[in-house]
């Protein structure tokens, strides 16, 4: 049977800080990436809230302008029926 040396330990006991290094560092990345998670659930949830009042805003602006586009028709209708009558009855 081999007997282990001093720097077989050492060198096992570097190799385990190694190790116990990179899984610190996996469970930090795991943890930012969890709250990244959390945030762009947030983000996704405002800007849902947000599309739904832009389309709101725009039936709203839709409905403004076509009803004055409505009311310059009518008004050009009214402007040109009252030129029609004037030169109508002026005769």
């Amino acid at each position: 049977m081999e007997t282990i040396s001093l720097a077989d330990l050492k060198r096992i006991e570097d190799k385990v800080d190694k190790l116990g290094d990179a899984v610190g560092k996996l469970i930090l990345f795991e943890e930012r990436q969890a709250n990244q998670g959390q945030r762009i659930g947030a983000v996704e949830t405002k800007h849902a809230v947000l599309e739904q009042s832009v389309h709101k805003v725009d039936r709203k602006v839709d409905q403004w302008v076509n009803r004055g586009i409505g009311v310059w028709a009518l008004a050009v209708l009214l402007f040109t029926l009252a030129q029609f009558g004037a030169k109508f009855f002026g005769k």
